[in-house]
């Protein structure tokens, strides 16, 4: 007998337990903080790349003599900082989402207790199920050989062989 259970198997022992709600929402936010915590990574580089950015314009426009010039790397400096606020406001958008995840899925680990790992791994095994079979549908619906009906169509003596053709003659040259 296998110990690996059917998909089926696997709703029905949580079916009577809220699987649908608690454990959804506890995946759900498992993998948007995870999404959020790869953004934040990135985020945290960009801001920083900005940041020098701006360092660098103030410190050439400090540098500047020429009055046009000055002109120039003020609106330069100004572009920068612009940049650089936009970032830093994406990083604290992403943070406070990453902070609202980790309040909800404290709450809902202490709420579903020990049972949090079990729906992690049952609803991993059930979503795993529905996207192959949602893979396996979307074959009815694609047809890669699309237009080639007409292949069969063609008469191979008329379109393939032209006997009136002399060796080294042809559309191919």
């Amino acid at each position: 007998m296998s110990t690996e259970l059917k998909t089926s198997e696997l709703v029905a022992i949580l079916e009577g337990d809220d699987l649908w709600v608690r454990g959804r929402a506890y995946v759900q936010f498992k993998y948007a903080l995870e999404e959020a915590e790869m953004e934040l990574e990135e985020l945290e580089q960009r801001v920083a790349r900005a940041r020098y950015e701006h360092e660098i314009a103030q410190r050439i426009h400090a540098k500047t003599t020429d009055k046009q010039a000055r002109k120039d790397w003020e609106r330069r400096v100004k572009a920068t900082h612009d940049a650089l606020v936009t970032e830093e406001r994406r990083l604290a958008e992403v943070t406070e989402r990453a902070d609202y995840c980790c309040a909800m899925l404290a709450e809902i680990e202490a709420d579903l207790g020990e049972k949090a790992g079990q729906y992690e791994e049952i609803l991993g095994a059930v979503e795993w199920a529905e996207e192959d079979w949602e893979e396996f549908e979307d074959w009815d619906e694609f047809d890669e050989f699309e237009g080639w009906d007409e292949f069969d169509e063609w008469d191979e003596e008329d379109e393939w062989e032209d006997e009136d053709l002399q060796p080294g003659e042809g559309s191919l040259q």
